[in-house]
């Protein structure tokens, strides 16, 4: 018994049944043919029907597309189906109340006509996705337009198209599939790689000519920039003087000139002194930053230190004398010619003559970042240059750290970008907005995360629940509904996001890890080496590789692998430590030592804790007291003392039974232990403390250059 394939032909025979040999216009041959379909008689009423095709098109029409649609007989044809019921659909929408309550008789409505629509699509669906062909879904979707499967048909088409143009991956196939299939899910990508493609495809050999060319003939391209660093890059390959001056010559509007300026000068003053700024200015009179200059000649060499006396803060130099009046509120050390102060509850900076430079009138003023600095004043933000000029003014909420010349910013509740004018760049279009890494930026929308570029355009939607930014190019890392993936700075999931923890790539290799397994993918996404290792906090916090080796567990042991899964260390350790310096901390049992990557052990494994090396020294420590062991695991300062740091500039900060001091590698003692507390200033320079007082103790002698009034008297608050 043939089967139905639709409610509505269940409907229209039960009506039948029902209905019997109604009176009225539709008896005789239309009811005729509807009772013989009722009966599967196709050729009967197949030849009534097309007698009616003329006088009732609506229901003759229906009836029709019911024959050629089903499978059972020999007037199958999908085409005609189809043709005849979109006839019967447009005859029906003729239809005045009294002419579609006789078709409702024998079950023909809107509802029925367009159920079997839908029912002939499902046909021609499952035979155009069994294809799987662009050109087949094209043909489905100019043939069944008004059915229900006809967007899925276009996103399919739209996947393939790109899919091919991803193939072909030039701008004229990115162009293509743009201009042909300009609403689909894929145009974000498609623009991205479209920019991409025009960058390198007018750049081919990376010859300097090629990236001027580009920057001309693409002036609105995101990747402008980018051939502008080149340019600094391909015409400096020795960053020598000359190099730097012939690239300012040649490129004046190029944005990287001032850093080109100031990568010159650097050299010229490695060692800041009056003859080599006079010889820099003698050979470079055009030097932008001549004010900078001029406050450096007058600071030629000086190196100062914040003091307090008094309860007020200000500067001496390393001979001890005071250079800068005691008369802030706070001082903050010099970075780069300038040091944070405050005064009377306001703030801003000052240079080494104590003049300020950025007005002491903000209420919060952050640190420099690309010669910009964001300053606060009655709770809106803007920014100043280097020599102190609001050049963002005071009219935003927030205003982030610059990049390329740009910083997210915010007004009310919407977030945008702006230049280092103020001007708006991107539109306060935005929930968040984060900063710039390489020409992408992580926004959000209705707590979603996405990505745009340096022109706003999308790279990403905002459809995540954690975008990690592209800090490290050219993948981001994920986070949707709990579980997190890996993106390319097109936008594509490189590694779906379906795992538990993904890691950074590392190496070459991300750490994956699902339902306490680990594995490593590469940067394609696929696995390099598999799932295969027992997974634990410990895993998620050290498992990444690290000079060429990552810390697995394998039948509850840690070993360590390399990049292609082989084993190194053999799992056989209760815990395992990094690869610094030649050598690798290892637990057996309960005690810690230290063997080389060729396996052989250098120092038994006879201490409470081991830690990887700093500058060829690691710290140990035994009964709750440390020492140090060197590279060829000799034991250069036994455990004694009961906190040491690692090693940073030939010296390390040790504290025993009587205070804090500092050591050479050697043990030698060069700043007594006899503080609470000692932290390096610079090299040769340690900032000390006893009690709420402190002062300044070189390391050359263990001798004080300056401590304030009280320090170390046993009344000191």
């Amino acid at each position: 018994m043939f089967k139905l394939h639709s409610e509505a032909m269940r409907r229209w025979v039960m009506v039948l049944l029902l209905a019997g040999c109604a009176a009225g216009s539709y008896a005789g041959r239309l009811e005729k043919a509807f009772a013989a379909l009722g009966e599967y008689d196709y050729f009967k009423a197949r030849t009534l029907l097309l007698k009616e095709t003329g006088k009732h098109p609506a229901a003759a029409w229906y009836g029709l597309s019911v024959i050629t649609g089903r499978a059972d007989n020999p007037f199958f044809q999908l085409d005609s189906s189809y043709a005849a019921v979109r006839r019967s659909m447009a005859a029906y929408a003729l239809l005045d109340a009294k002419g579609r309550g006789k078709a409702a008789k024998l079950g023909v409505d809107s509802a029925a006509i367009g159920s079997q629509l839908n029912h002939i699509a499902g046909i021609a669906w499952k035979q155009v996705s069994d294809l799987d062909r662009l050109e087949a879904y094209q043909r489905f979707i100019d043939a069944y337009a008004g059915s229900n499967l006809v967007d899925q048909a276009m996103d399919r088409r739209d996947e393939l198209a790109f899919q091919e143009a991803k193939k072909a991956n030039t701008s004229v196939a990115y162009e293509a599939f743009l201009h042909q299939y300009p609403d689909a899910k894929e145009t974000f990508s498609a623009r991205t790689r479209l920019q991409e493609a025009i960058y390198r495809e007018a750049t081919p050999t990376g010859a300097i000519a090629e990236y001027e060319a580009f920057i001309v003939d693409h002036p609105s391209n995101t990747h402008v920039r980018d051939a502008q660093d080149m340019l600094l890059k391909l015409n400096t390959p020795h960053k020598t003087p000359e190099e730097y001056a012939a690239f300012i010559r040649r490129y004046p509007g190029n944005p990287n000139v001032s850093d080109a300026w100031r990568s010159m000068y650097d050299i010229y003053t490695r060692e800041l002194t009056v003859a080599n700024i006079t010889r820099f200015l003698k050979e470079h009179p055009d030097y932008p930053f001549i004010g900078e200059l001029m406050n450096d000649y007058k600071v030629a060499s000086l190196v100062l230190y914040p003091i307090r006396q008094g309860g007020l803060w200000g500067f001496i130099d390393n001979s001890g004398v005071e250079r800068i009046k005691a008369e802030f509120d706070y001082a903050e050390p010099f970075i780069h010619g300038q040091a944070q102060v405050g005064l009377s509850g306001r703030n801003g900076s000052v240079n080494k003559m104590g003049s300020p430079v950025i007005p002491i009138v903000y209420d919060d003023v952050m640190d420099y970042g690309e010669g910009m600095a964001t300053v606060e004043l009655n709770g809106m933000q803007g920014a100043v240059d280097r020599n102190g000029k609001l050049t963002v003014p005071l009219a935003f909420d927030e205003v982030g750290e610059f990049d390329h010349g740009m910083a997210a910013a915010s007004k009310g509740d919407r977030y945008g970008y702006i230049n280092t004018a103020g001007k708006e760049v991107i539109p306060f279009a935005y929930d968040g907005a984060m900063r710039f890494h390489n020409g992408l930026a992580v926004v959000v929308l209705d707590n979603r995360s996405g990505v745009v570029d340096n022109k706003g355009e999308w790279v990403v939607p905002c459809q995540y629940d954690w975008v990690e930014g592209f800090m490290a190019m050219p993948f981001s890392r994920v986070r949707r509904d709990g579980y997190m993936g890996i993106i390319n700075r097109f936008g594509d999931e490189v590694l779906a996001v379906e795992h538990d923890h993904v890691g950074p790539f590392k190496d070459g290799l991300a750490l994956v890890m699902d339902k306490g397994k680990c594995g490593y993918v590469g940067s394609g996404g696929t696995w390099v080496i598999p799932q295969r290792y027992e997974g634990n906090a410990l895993s998620i916090n050290m498992g990444d590789f690290r000079n060429g080796l990552a810390r697995v567990l394998s039948g509850g042991k840690w070993g360590m692998v390399d990049t292609l899964g082989n084993w190194v260390i053999q799992p056989q350790y209760a815990d395992i430590g990094v690869l610094e310096g030649g050598l690798i901390p290892v637990k057996r049992k309960n005690k810690w030592g230290y063997i080389k990557r060729s396996f052989a052990n250098v120092v038994e494994a006879k201490y409470d804790q081991a830690w990887e090396l700093h500058e060829g020294y690691g710290r140990v420590e035994a009964g709750a007291l440390f020492g140090l062991i060197d590279s060829t695991g000799t034991e250069v300062i036994k455990p004694r003392y009961t906190a040491l740091g690692d090693v940073a500039n030939g010296m390390l900060v040790a504290t025993g039974a009587q205070g804090t001091g500092v050591l050479a590698p050697s043990g030698k003692v060069l700043v007594p232990l006899e503080y609470d507390s000692v932290v390096p200033v610079d090299k040769g320079m340690v900032k000390v403390t006893s009690g709420a007082r402190f002062g300044y103790v070189r390391t050359s002698d263990g001798n004080f250059l300056w401590k304030e009034d009280g320090f170390g008297e046993a009344s000191a608050d």
